[in-house]
């Protein structure tokens, strides 16, 4: 899941390195090519006075409560912390457009044989070369495929996506020595031949494998040991083929960059970028002091920052939705699906669904975050567009239908002290897991726990407090049996297909939560016939109805995301297309220094 957290939403970006903002307006209205928001707070770009100077520094706040790990390949990362150091020197294969499909304007181009079921991937150049000056070919990327397939890979990239090539299974087990559905056609284009053609496809981030790395450093290195390998983290001997390369590290906390001499769309303006963790309780008065040029800013401190004079303050659409979900039995590794156990504590629709309800998501939203959260009604969120099904109410504050759900369960407060005991009258307790975010999450958090008690849950958080980040998500992916639900958050990436996350096989649906219906909706999402723009809209409604049904997940937020930029940088903009390439080639500034706060 490019987790929004451990995936969890990308502290700036996001998970895949197609895993950013979607294209859409804000409010469930719908996409637009040109890629415009509307109904935002702030702005979503700004020109500031000045010539430019030459060179420079720019200082990146990324604004998070937990460290690095130090990973930074893509086949590898899967939070959101690692990733947003992993964006600046790694790169994937395609571009995309306004509207997140992808285009020509990446390292490779995409071209589709839906009657022969082929996909032709194409460099856009001949003379890439990777940050040490070595040439990038097809073969590169070849060599990633058949790497992520390989027995020792320690990561959870090796999905659906390359599951589709024709020749897989047979090179998995151990059958053939090559994948024989692809098909090199020169140094320059390959063919993957597959099984299904499906919809995701067309989608950055989607169902076109899209990570690539260099075959002349990790042809020598076991893929066991990639993880351990200093050219897959933090270290100036990380090879990649993004817009800058590394000069210093200080381990978990701040990474020097320099600009990459060889990076195919235009070496950056700027000398250098230094990318630092900051705490979500220091960046206002780091920002107004002018220490850092850019950071995404806490929205639940929005009245401390709104009016600064030194930075001004954008708006766009977050890729990101936060929810509750459940644990619901374990993920068997040897036969790559999640299993249901049938005697999990919350396997009762009834009881989850009451969970939902008892919620005022609204009302904390406007508290809390100054109305830049808003109640998620779906699992497809409403930058989706038209694939978000506006129709759907969600589970909004209803505390009488959730008592009404934990009456008609066998929920029920049986020695009168206004907690409900199970079905068998005995004590009821449900072990929440939530992660250690800021001090409004924390205040959230409190709030829900004190929502469940009115209707007669007893819901304690899990070790007694909120969970450090990646401490959380390891715990969660385990299973653990202590935990019975858990608050966690998703970033969406450009496609909107939510097989990756709540999928049979997907290692990211820490739910586990498995249903025959469930997996017959997915499939149609992913279908030739859903690559007709009705049926697909048709589709993707009977699943968020059955999601809503079955409530393995409730969603709880969308949210709005803010973006602190200092008044020296010349020109920033949000929208869709540059934020996915970051626009670091565009990058100046008109001062050695950033603007301090008058």
């Amino acid at each position: 899941m490019k987790k929004t957290s451990k995936l969890a939403s990308l502290a700036a970006v996001t998970l895949l390195s197609a895993s950013v903002l979607a294209a859409c307006g804000a409010n469930g209205s719908k996409s637009s090519s040109s890629a415009e928001q509307t109904n935002l707070a702030f702005p979503g770009e700004v020109t500031n006075d000045g010539t430019a100077i030459k060179g420079g520094e720019f200082k990146y706040a990324l604004v998070a409560a937990s460290a690095s790990t130090g990973l930074l390949i893509d086949e590898l990362v899967n939070t959101t912390v690692d990733e947003a150091f992993s964006l600046l020197v790694d790169e994937s294969m395609f571009g995309w457009d306004g509207d997140r499909k992808l285009d020509d304007s990446g390292l490779a181009k995409v071209d589709f044989d839906l009657k022969e079921k082929k996909i032709t991937v194409t460099l856009n150049g001949k003379d890439y070369k990777w940050s040490d000056g070595q040439p990038f070919t097809i073969d590169d990327y070849i060599f990633t495929i058949e790497k992520m397939a390989d027995k020792g890979y320690t990561g959870v990239r090796f999905d659906d996506r390359f599951k589709n090539i024709v020749g897989m299974d047979d090179f998995v087990a151990g059958k053939a020595d090559s994948i024989s559905g692809i098909e090199k056609i020169d140094d320059y284009s390959v063919v993957l031949h597959v099984k299904e053609m499906t919809p995701s496809m067309m989608y950055a981030g989607g169902d076109v494998p899209a990570y690539v790395m260099p075959k002349h450093i990790f042809k020598d290195i076991p893929v066991a040991d990639w993880e351990k390998s200093e050219y897959a983290r933090a270290t100036t001997k990380f090879v990649g083929l993004g817009a800058f390369k590394i000069k210093d590290v200080v381990n978990g906390e701040s990474v020097t960059f320099v600009p990459n001499e060889y990076y195919f769309d235009g070496k950056p303006k700027i000398d250098s970028l230094k990318m630092d963790i900051v705490s979500p309780d220091t960046i206002v008065s780091e920002m107004k002091a002018g220490h850092y040029d850019y950071a995404e800013m806490p929205t639940d401190q929005l009245d401390s920052f709104k009016e600064a004079s030194n930075f001004k303050v954008l708006g766009t659409l977050a890729s990101v939705y936060e929810y509750l979900s459940f644990n619901l039995g374990k993920y068997d590794k040897d036969a790559g699906k999640n299993v249901m156990n049938p005697d999990a504590k919350m396997n009762d629709v009834n009881l989850r669904q009451a969970m939902g309800y008892a919620l005022d998501t609204k009302t904390a939203g406007e508290k809390l975050y100054n109305g830049l959260y808003h109640p998620a009604t779906s699992l497809i969120i409403s930058f989706f567009g038209d694939l978000h099904d506006a129709d759907l109410k969600g589970y909004s504050y209803d505390p009488d239908k959730a008592n009404k759900l934990l009456d008609e369960a066998g929920y029920k407060d049986v020695d009168g002290d206004g907690i409900r005991e199970d079905k068998n009258g005995k004590p009821f307790k449900i072990s929440l897991a939530a992660r250690k975010r800021t001090e409004a999450n924390e205040a959230l958090i409190q709030q829900y726990l004190a929502w469940w008690k009115e209707v007669g849950l007893n819901v304690e958080l899990y070790t007694g407090r909120t969970m450090e980040l990646n401490s959380f998500y390891d715990t969660i992916e385990a299973n653990d049996a202590n935990i019975d639900a858990y608050l966690a958050g998703w970033s969406t990436g450009y496609d909107p297909n939510p097989t990756g996350l709540w999928g049979p096989e997907a290692q990211f649906n820490y739910s586990r939560f498995v249903s025959d219906e469930n997996t017959k909706l997915l499939k149609a999402l992913s279908s030739k016939e859903s690559f007709d723009e009705k049926k697909n809209l048709e589709n993707y409604k009977k699943w968020q109805e059955n999601a809503e049904k079955e409530a393995f997940a409730i969603p709880l937020f969308e949210s709005e995301k803010l973006i602190a930029v200092n008044n020296r940088v010349k020109y920033f903009d949000t929208k869709y297309g540059s934020a996915s390439k970051a626009q670091w080639n565009k990058i100046e500034l008109t001062a050695d220094t950033g603007a301090a706060e008058k």
